[in-house]
């Protein structure tokens, strides 16, 4: 009777302070309302419980890119052309097998993808190119290479076992680097509905010894992202 009540006292000591075992997680939802589904891709990803967490890891994979990428519009468009491939495919029925195929290239696609490109125009043939990966919220990579027709005539980082360039962020749309007497600053153009629409980067003096001659690193860059769908 002792060892009854002393379980009893204990389980009512558990219960008391909230450590008794946690339920396990629900699973996964789709990204939609499986009670309004219309279309057979929708239909598909709501009879299956692996699709139904593949659409939801895919939404908030998306959602996280999009938050960090500066060329929204661009990123958007890709997303498009991929959910309006995969239900052209599915007009009329789905294979199941085939939708959870597109959805795990996406879904890895989107795990690795933090890159973007932006390029300077010129009315000459030399290109400068400003290649940004994305750190986190606050701080991104990159790479700024100037070029006429195959000769480097700007590059930073250099080719000499420099670290790579990491940009901060100092105001939502300022983010800097520097090394030594080279500086560079970054400002985000943004138009009325906030998209970044331009990148300026202006570089000190110190920066002269990343370029040939005269060259400089100072410029507008706009983007230059060839994002394809991942199931073209």
């Amino acid at each position: 009777m002792m060892r009854i009540a002393a379980f009893g006292l204990f389980a009512l000591f558990l219960a008391f302070f909230g450590l008794h075992a946690a339920a396990p997680p629900p699973p996964q939802q789709a990204s939609f309302d499986c009670a309004k589904a219309s279309h057979p891709l929708e239909k598909t990803i709501c009879a299956s419980p692996k699709l139904r967490a593949l659409d939801g890891e895919v939404a908030a994979l998306y959602k996280a890119k999009l938050a960090l990428l500066f060329d929204k519009q661009g990123f958007r468009g890709q997303q498009r052309d991929w959910q309006q491939i995969l239900r052209t495919r599915c007009a009329g029925k789905c294979d199941a097998a085939s939708v959870e195929a597109d959805y795990t290239v996406q879904r890895n696609s989107l795990r690795g993808f933090n890159e973007e490109t932006w390029e300077a125009s010129y009315k000459t043939a030399d290109i400068e190119r400003l290649a940004i990966t994305h750190v986190d919220a606050r701080q991104f990579d990159f790479t700024l290479t100037r070029d006429l027709d195959g000769q480097i005539l700007c590059k930073l980082p250099a080719d000499d076992g420099e670290a790579g360039a990491i940009a901060r962020f100092t105001t939502p749309d300022k983010a800097s680097w520097s090394a030594g007497t080279c500086r560079i600053d970054f400002t985000l153009e943004r138009d009325k509905t906030g998209h970044v629409t331009e990148i300026a980067a202006v570089a000190s003096p110190g920066c002269k010894r990343y370029c040939k001659a005269n060259q400089v690193l100072s410029d507008n860059f706009t983007p230059a992202n060839n994002w394809v769908a991942s199931n073209q």
